[in-house]
């Protein structure tokens, strides 16, 4: 009896004492949260529709949801009404180029993107750490998570040369593998594509891919061909990811080509077949019907290309290989990327001449005093890649099929784009609007997409894909990457013939609980972080 009066008077003196103490100075107190999002349009990224609310921050994480938040807060944003999302997650980045010029990834932030992925189309740095550590040293705004490249792997390995690798060298592979998701990848990348990936068989995929599964990772591929032979290239991927046993993606998927147009009827069909049979494939895509990648990736055969820049001119400089790869040049501007006519193929940026870059191949043909035929514009891709090569930009998509794919459940979408420097060069409009145009032209404009669905693909579908679970949604628990836009206003402004504009629409954009971006200018802050992969150590 004593010691329970005893408990019963020392809570009671102690509380009494502590509320004392505190009653001359409560507004001296902490705030309970650091930030409010108030009068928001909660669109919470599962695809569940909107609904009204407020948000709680504390520190990076979300701590409350709710119609109206009780506690104080050090800062409150008013959302007027407009959509709160979880920020956007791009799936596939060529970020590295400009992100050390430009840390803020303007481009980007302003439209509502919180997380970047690098190394796709199987190119990353090898070893992948060191530069990892070079991203978290540098401060950037939004946060950078990488997948390491088969091709890199290939090319240390072997050079870039066609030739399967000994077993000694297969394991070497292998070992680079298991280092890069030790270092924190997210998986594995292929550019079957590209050289070196486009003379890498199956098998040798697989092997590579299993020990990216093995440690958590998953696999995403630029697929061998995305024309003619699009469908055999979605075989090829889906087998990838069902013998090497890990989530398997069709990278920026697309149909080129007019006489390809359609088949991404079967390719979905496809998808569906091996999902009903238990293969984990997914997709992702950009919203616009033209790519772009390197005039001599694009528009000569993969043989060509084999060995490097000087096996390439000493080719051309041969009278009659020139004559086979001009005559391949013209089946790829008839039938491929150039879409049928040489205007189809834009030049996006040159180094040894930046005067180029905006015009057509039909007019830079025009310009070396010679009609736009197609034999000609083919000679004018042999003297482009002779005077040290161009990007390129290639109208060669269909809407219908773009649209087809973009509804397909199991597609996220991802920009394939860079950092530009403002104003430099004639990029892709990609890397300017991407989701701001899925937001204004798709959902809003074409009714393609609900809005909820739309902000799905752009946020949890993706974090369940790369492995980011603590992002995605909005949730208490979930890390405060957050977007806020009009979804009456929000649209991209960046066009091919005027890429450099930033999107409209989006008013406010936090990282990691931080202000990254508001009242139409980008903060000091540099919230980002790098998100590594499941196998980090």
């Amino acid at each position: 009896m004593t010691r329970r009066r005893w408990a019963w008077f020392s809570f009671g003196t102690l509380g009494a004492i502590l509320l004392a103490t505190a009653g001359g100075r409560i507004g001296a107190q902490a705030p309970a949260y650091d930030l409010v999002i108030a009068n928001a349009r909660i669109v919470d990224g599962t695809g569940n529709p909107w609904y009204r609310g407020e948000v709680a921050i504390k520190g990076d994480t979300i701590a409350a949801i709710a119609p109206k938040i009780a506690g104080t807060a050090g800062r409150v944003i008013d959302a007027r009404g407009q959509v709160v999302s979880p920020g956007f997650i791009d799936p596939h980045t060529h970020a590295s180029r400009g992100i050390f010029d430009v840390p803020t990834a303007e481009n980007y932030v302003r439209q509502g993107v919180t997380t970047l992925t690098e190394g796709p189309d199987g190119g990353s740095p090898v070893p992948l750490g060191p530069f990892l550590d070079r991203i978290a040293a540098l401060k950037i705004s939004p946060n950078w998570a990488m997948f390491i490249g088969q091709g890199s792997v290939r090319s240390a390995v072997l050079g870039d040369v066609d030739r399967d690798p000994s077993p000694a060298e297969l394991e070497r592979m292998e070992g680079i593998v298991r280092q890069g998701m030790r270092d924190g990848a997210l998986g594995l990348s292929s550019g079957l594509f590209y050289v070196p990936g486009n003379f890498t068989g199956t098998e040798e995929v697989i092997a590579l891919a299993k020990i990216a599964g093995e440690m958590g990772g998953i696999y995403i591929s630029h697929m061998r061909d995305e024309a003619s032979k699009v469908t055999d290239s979605v075989a090829e991927t889906i087998r990838i990811g069902e013998d090497g046993h890990l989530p398997t993606q069709v990278t920026h998927h697309k149909i080129i080509g007019t006489a390809n147009w359609g088949k991404s009827v079967d390719t979905l069909r496809m998808v569906d077949e091996a999902r009903a049979r238990g293969v984990d494939v997914t997709l992702d895509q950009y919203p616009y019907t033209a790519s772009a990648t390197s005039i001599q990736a694009a528009l000569t055969p993969q043989w060509f290309q084999e060995g490097g820049r000087q096996q390439v001119l000493a080719r051309l400089a041969d009278p009659d290989t020139r004559a086979r790869v001009k005559a391949a040049s013209v089946l790829l501007l008839t039938n491929e990327r150039g879409g049928g006519n040489p205007a189809n193929v834009v030049i996006s940026r040159c180094a040894w001449d930046e005067s180029l870059a905006g015009k057509n191949l039909g007019e830079i043909t025009r310009q070396r005093g010679m009609e736009p035929t197609m034999e000609n514009a083919a000679e004018t891709v042999l003297w482009i890649i002779e005077q040290g090569g161009c990007g390129g930009i290639f109208h060669a998509i269909d809407e219908a099929d773009l649209i087809r794919i973009m509804q397909h459940p199991a597609t996220m979408i991802g920009s394939d784009g860079e950092v530009p420097i403002f104003g430099r060069a004639n990029p892709h409009p990609r890397s300017y609007g991407t989701f701001a145009r899925v937001l204004g032209v798709y959902v809003r404009e074409k009714h393609a997409l609900r809005l909820e669905e739309a902000v799905r693909k752009m946020s949890s579908l993706t974090a369940q894909r790369i492995g980011l679970y603590d992002r995605g949604v909005l949730r208490p628990g979930m890390k405060a990457d957050i977007a806020v836009f009009d979804p009456a206003t929000v649209a991209d402004t960046a066009t091919f013939e005027k890429p450099h504009s930033y999107a409209v629409g989006v008013s406010t954009v936090v990282v990691n609980g931080v202000v990254a971006f508001e009242n139409g200018k980008m903060t000091a802050a540099r919230p980002g972080r790098v998100l590594y992969g499941p196998a980090k150590q």
